[in-house]
């Protein structure tokens, strides 16, 4: 199975599989202006962060929401009643963004960059943002993968998931990219807790696209050592992701960041302890998290004007527009997200 049938696969029950984290969505208002502004969730998926985020934009603000996936486009169509207020869907690859230059205050992309072809993500995102704009990257680091109870208990999980980027190999993607300077990270620290039952739902039901990546009959063989493995039949964990905020560079801005700034050393990684307990000890779906910030200086250059706009969506409280292209040259679709 690809990854892009596996996403069409699960749309109908992606929301009841994953876990929606707030913290990283509540950070990133820290950052905005208190002002409208325009921005785009990119590979959202059925919707779960872009409406988190919709809810603390100012009133008057419009965001899209894209993915190449219309399984799961349709499911935040559905999560709406077949509207999204304020939140205008996008049929799009990541790498081929189809909105004019500098059009965007905002870029996110929550648990999906691995999906890309980050060289080209960055370069995409660098023409549509503003200058001051700002790219949000919510993610999980291959160490913090390892730390998962899925990384400690079952097997073959971080050998097949090799497609996660370092915090170091994400900040010089930026740096390389002309148009973007790494602004700030952040660590957060999720307490979890769940059932062995709930854990073989998310892994049969392939809670991560990582599990599309086993053949069907290792996947079932995975699920039986996994769970003969666990402390017991209620376990509390400690989840980490990353954030990394990249701003949008004004001409002729340097580079904050040096070989000895802040963001271009690794977050300190505190091991997460796994243990056995009662699921009532912690939330199975905790709806925030520690973090620890590192915030560096930021801003930005967009890239060349283009032609042929389009209103995406609309808020008639603000006459707020997308700009849409016809397509942008040299940038095949991307495998899927």
């Amino acid at each position: 199975m690809t990854v892009g049938d596996h996403f069409e696969k699960v749309a109908a029950v992606y929301d009841s599989l994953r876990t929606t984290d707030e913290a990283p969505v509540r950070a990133i208002g820290q950052f905005l202006p208190d002002r409208p502004v325009t921005g785009l969730d990119v590979g959202c998926g059925t919707g779960r962060y872009s409406r988190l985020l919709r809810e603390l934009l100012p009133d008057g603000s419009l965001l899209a929401a894209s993915d190449v996936s219309a399984a799961m486009l349709a499911q935040l169509k559905a999560g709406q009643h077949g509207r999204a207020p304020g939140v205008a869907p996008l049929r799009a690859a990541a790498e081929q963004l189809p909105l004019r230059a500098a059009s965007l205050d905002l870029v996110t992309a929550f648990n999906c960059v691995h999906h890309f072809d980050l060289a080209r993500f960055l370069a995409a995102v660098a023409r549509v943002l503003r200058p001051g704009g700002q790219l949000f990257i919510y993610t999980r680091t291959p160490q913090q993968n390892a730390r998962t109870i899925w990384g400690r208990y079952f097997p073959g999980f971080t050998e097949h998931e090799q497609r996660l980027h370092s915090q170091a190999a994400l900040l010089d993607a930026i740096r390389r990219t002309g148009g973007l300077t790494v602004a700030a990270t952040h660590t957060f620290q999720h307490p979890r807790s769940s059932t062995a039952e709930r854990l073989r739902a998310q892994a049969e039901g392939r809670h991560y696209s990582t599990f599309s990546l086993y053949p069907p009959q290792e996947l079932g063989a995975s699920i039986a050592t996994f769970l003969a493995r666990l402390p017991g039949p209620e376990v509390s964990w400690v989840d980490e992701h990353l954030l990394v905020v990249a701003g949008a560079s004004r001409p002729g801005q340097a580079e904050p960041d040096g070989p000895a700034s802040p963001a271009s050393q690794p977050v300190k990684d505190h091991a997460p302890q796994i243990r056995a307990g009662r699921a009532s000890q912690a939330p199975k779906r905790h709806p925030g998290g520690r973090a620890q910030i590192t915030p560096l200086c930021a801003q930005g250059i967009a890239g060349q004007d283009r032609q042929q706009s389009a209103q995406i969506g609309g808020s008639r409280a603000r006459s707020c527009r997308l700009f849409v292209t016809e397509r942008e040259p040299s940038c095949p679709a991307s495998p899927g997200t």
